[in-house]
């Protein structure tokens, strides 16, 4: 096998060379390494890239070293090679023949294309095109029937169907002259235009498709219903004005509210912000911490809580807290009544209370059950009865913890405080919830809950410190 280190030495410099398939059709655009690189269609014809000599299934270009390249745009520079000097291939066994033999082949007619065939041939394919264009050709456009003969091309249709598209056409060939002769206005009769210059408006325009369109001169009304409808239309725009300027007044409304409500709440002495973090989103999620502070931001209370649970990493992830912080802090029975002390007679505040207070309820729930377990303690009862105890058991601690609930001041903080934001989201057709910019702690949550009060408050809660308006 020969090889060539040096590309000047097999390609000539210009189309003077005595062998035409040996000579470069332009200059070189670069070089690399010391081989000359070709724009496309500017290289040699005689040389042949890797894939080439590898589809003639006769050489390969093994240990050669290229003599130029080929800048494309997609590939970059691709090696070209001499044909002459490259090594013949091994020749292929049966099986592999065989194999691909098989995938050359049709498996509609069974011929074997130079082609690899993955449904069927070009031949069969071209062949099934024009067989569905002829079913298609005598195919009725509305009946679906199909026919022995072609359909005229002009409609394709068949001689009941073309009928009915005749008598359709006619049909709204005669509303649209009835429509167009006659003033538009409310139970108005005043003919405009004759119905000659209607019909040689459709006859110009064409009866093909049925749709026609007025002439520009034409009137639409007459001037007693143009007059009329002038006036309608300044109705309503005065109208639609009246219930935008409604509207913006009611939003204003609605801002100077949300702006006296956050700051009346921080100046109310018998408001707390209530916070909890827990295990998770899901419905059975435990508290892990809880924390309740006043609108000044001194501590009411702040503790975590045991769940009797590990807590997930993905929960950890977000606020920090392992179970092993929670090893040895109190559970929830026993955080009970300092919270309860903490909101007893209070407006408390949450933010997204919806989740707070479906946690609350849940650890309740739980307390009331096991309350109601330690009380039956001790007391022997058959099966189906103990089933019974115990529906009964989670039904009344369900009540009692709806009820403690209910009991509370609650107040939510999300919505008030995305609407003073006013992120409008079409999709949703209300103003986007804004997430809570707190450090996923309780105490901190509860923090950036006053922050957004302050902001919303704009500093006005010296005014109703003392009851003001």
């Amino acid at each position: 096998m020969s090889t060539t280190t040096t590309a000047t030495a097999e390609i000539p410099a210009g189309r003077a060379q005595a062998d035409p398939q040996r000579a470069t059709r332009a200059e070189p655009c670069g070089s690399v390494g010391g081989v000359p690189v070709f724009g496309w269609g500017q290289a040699p014809p005689y040389l042949r890239t890797q894939t080439q000599l590898g589809r003639e299934r006769l050489k390969r270009a093994d240990g050669q070293q290229p003599l130029a390249y080929l800048r494309t745009r997609d590939y970059g520079d691709v090696p070209l090679y001499d044909p002459a000097g490259a090594v013949k291939m091994k020749p292929l066994g049966s099986k592999t023949k065989a194999a691909m033999r098989r995938r050359r082949t049709c498996p509609r007619c069974g011929k074997v294309r130079t082609y690899v065939v993955r449904r069927q041939c070009g031949v069969c394919d071209r062949k099934a095109q024009r067989t569905r264009e002829r079913e298609q050709a005598r195919t009725c456009w509305d009946c679906r029937e199909v026919f022995p003969r072609p359909l005229p091309k002009t409609h394709h249709r068949c001689g009941g169907c073309r009928r009915k598209q005749l008598a359709e056409l006619r049909r709204r060939a005669v509303e649209w002259v009835e429509r167009v002769t006659v003033c538009a206005g409310q139970d108005c009769s005043v003919k405009l235009v004759t119905k000659k210059e209607a019909r040689d408006r459709q006859r110009q325009q064409g009866l093909r498709w049925g749709s026609w369109s007025r002439a520009a001169h034409w009137p639409l009304r007459c001037p007693p219903c143009t007059a009329a409808e002038a006036q309608q239309q300044a109705e309503h725009r005065a109208r639609w004005e009246q219930e935008e300027r409604e509207r913006q007044e009611a939003a204003r409304r609605a801002d100077r509210e949300r702006v006296r409500w956050a700051a009346e709440a921080l100046a109310d002495p018998d408001v707390v912000v209530l916070d909890t973090e827990s295990t998770g989103l899901h419905g059975t999620a435990r508290i892990v911490e809880i924390a309740v502070l006043s609108p000044s931001g001194g501590v009411l209370l702040d503790t975590l809580v045991d769940p009797g649970e590990p807590i997930p990493e993905a929960a950890s992830e977000i606020h920090g807290i392992t179970t092993a912080m929670v090893a040895g802090a109190p559970t929830f029975s026993q955080v009970l009544p300092d919270l309860e002390r903490a909101l007893e007679g209070r407006r408390c505040l949450i933010y997204n209370d919806v989740y707070d207070l479906g946690r609350l309820r849940h650890e309740l729930t739980l307390h009331h059950l096991d309350q109601t377990a330690g009380a039956a303690a001790g007391q022997a009862a058959p099966a189906a009865a103990a089933q019974e105890m115990r529906e009964q058991a989670l039904d009344a601690a369900r009540a009692r913890a709806e009820a403690w609930v209910d009991a509370l001041n609650v107040e939510d903080v999300m919505i008030p405080y995305s609407d003073w934001v006013g992120d409008w989201n079409d999709y949703w057709g209300n103003n986007q919830w804004q997430p809570l910019p707190g450090g996923h702690r309780a105490a901190d949550d509860c923090r950036a809950v006053l922050d957004c009060l302050r902001a919303m408050g704009n500093g006005r809660e010296s005014e109703f410190s003392a009851g003001g308006s």
